[in-house]
């Protein structure tokens, strides 16, 4: 199992690598618009890598997926979650002005959260915070990326606070959710929540101030 898994992480790595680089190069606004088959790709991947436990695993994805589509489906029609927001075109196929793209989202950051975190103490519930904060760091660095591949706008043009908050409260019965029907083994979601991490860790340093 483990050296399919570095295979399939292997090939994560390798296309958000291309991607990453492509981002740097003339041909910045092709890769732009191929964002959206990288994020299938790493669904599809991390689907995979729990090949030996997949009834859990889309157990505890499809729960966190509708958790976290929901919650989407709520803010962009009332902005009572995350603030005053609409998505573009640009995710794919979508249902009432959400991507289904997001929810997948959801599931895959928040399973990677929690396996991330789920020894740091021997209290499950420290565990579950410290995960839930690791989303909203997520976010923190990812919006301002997010906002220049035109996935998603504010009505404002800045990202409230409320946003942030929002991210904690939908995360924490995220991972919870993890916990609770949680797999022995973590396929690749560690790898691919800290990988795409540093990808928009970069990317967004690169537009705040290069």
């Amino acid at each position: 199992m483990k050296s399919f898994v570095k295979i399939l992480i292997s090939i994560q790595l390798l296309f958000l690598t291309i991607g990453f680089v492509g981002f740097f190069t003339s041909y910045e606004l092709i890769f732009k618009g191929l964002s959206i088959y990288n994020l299938l790709l790493t669904f599809i991947l991390v689907t995979i890598s729990f090949y030996t436990e997949m009834p859990q695993f889309l157990k505890t994805f499809g729960l966190v997926f509708l958790l976290g589509f929901t919650a989407e489906q709520i803010g962009v029609h009332s902005g009572l979650l995350f603030g005053n927001y609409s998505y573009s075109n640009h995710l794919g196929i979508s249902f009432y002005n959400v991507p289904l793209i997001i929810g997948i989202n959801w599931s895959i950051l928040s399973i990677g959260a929690w396996h991330i975190c789920k020894k740091l103490h021997r209290n499950k519930w420290v565990n579950i915070f410290a995960a839930s904060l690791l989303m909203v760091l997520f976010d923190i660095v990812m919006e301002p990326t997010a906002i220049d591949l035109n996935y998603w706008k504010w009505t404002d043009g800045s990202i409230p606070i409320y946003n942030y908050v929002s991210w904690f409260l939908i995360s924490f019965p995220a991972v919870f959710i993890c916990s609770k029907f949680q797999t022995e083994y973590s396929g690749i979601s560690k790898t691919v929540f800290i990988s795409q991490s540093l990808f928009f860790a970069f990317l967004s340093f690169k537009i705040v101030w290069l």
